[in-house]
């Protein structure tokens, strides 16, 4: 599993509702919540 920056509900209610939906493209297959996770985790540890 990976490391948690922020708990699920803190993502799901406060930075997923201002995400907008998708006008084309793909639909992601990962829920927003573990996308929002892994961009956190990037920001937090760095890119190597």
């Amino acid at each position: 599993m990976m490391y948690q920056v922020l708990d699920k509900d803190i993502i799901e209610n406060e930075i997923v509702p201002y995400l907008p939906p998708p006008k084309r493209g793909f639909f992601p297959k990962a829920p927003l919540v573990e996308i929002g996770n892994s961009i956190l985790y990037k920001l937090k540890t760095g890119v190597q």
